[in-house]
């Protein structure tokens, strides 16, 4: 049985100078998720004399997690109305009415729901003193026009180094996720960070979101090892 996250909360210094690798997982973004994960990330990088990176790599990791959990909720609503979500006439139908009765009371119930099925998001967190790396992983596909979406917006806020130039001039065409994404690259570059190394990876059966900060030029990215290896 899983642990209460207040009760975990007691246990986080202990668990950090243990462990290189954490991982939390979740079917629904509350309060208790929230200051667990802030937790984490706080004392992590400061076992690392990282802490400039606190608020940052929290709002970065709290987003990730937001959009995997939105994307297990959606998925679970079109099942339960009956609508095939890569059916493009279903899916039309069923944005409509997720758009028009999904609430904050709803997201909880909504969270219970996933996690009765077993869809989650799973937070992983890897570290060293050359640098670190988020891993946001929800197991449920993305599908194909959400994910080409999704692309755009990644190759469309390389132009951006303000997220509220990016909202303005996307404001007709810039859903919660759309904005999340430009956010992300937008901090990363802001901490001369470079955009790539976020990526959101797809598979058959799970999405992949993944942060890496370098914390000094020792650091060899996930990104690096895979591109050496093709």
């Amino acid at each position: 049985m899983a642990k209460p996250f207040v009760e975990l909360e007691t246990r986080i210094p202990e668990l950090v100078k243990a462990n290189s690798k954490i991982s939390v997982r979740s079917s629904r973004m509350n309060r208790p998720l929230e200051q667990y994960v802030l937790g984490l990330i706080t004392k992590i990088l400061e076992e690392v004399d990282q802490s400039r990176f606190v608020e940052m790599l929290y709002t970065i990791t709290k987003e990730l997690t937001i959009n995997g959990i939105k994307a297990n909720q959606k998925r679970v609503f079109f099942e339960d109305e009956g609508l095939d979500i890569t059916n493009e006439t279903d899916y039309e139908t069923g944005i409509k009415e997720y758009s028009k009765k999904f609430s904050e009371k709803m997201a909880d119930e909504y969270g219970r729901r996933c996690l009765a099925r077993g869809v989650f998001v799973q937070i992983k967190l890897h570290y060293c003193l050359d640098g670190l790396l988020v891993e946001v992983t929800n197991n449920t596909p993305v599908i194909k026009n959400e994910e080409v979406r999704m692309r755009e917006k990644m190759k469309k806020s390389m132009g951006y180094n303000d997220i509220a130039e990016f909202y303005m001039d996307n404001m007709d065409n810039t859903e919660g996720a759309g904005l999340g994404i430009a956010l992300i690259m937008i901090l990363l570059k802001n901490e001369g960070i470079d955009p790539n190394l976020f990526r959101i990876i797809t598979h058959s059966d799970k999405t992949v979101a993944r942060v890496e900060i370098p914390f000094n030029d020792n650091y060899v990215s996930f990104r690096s090892a895979e591109l050496a290896e093709i």
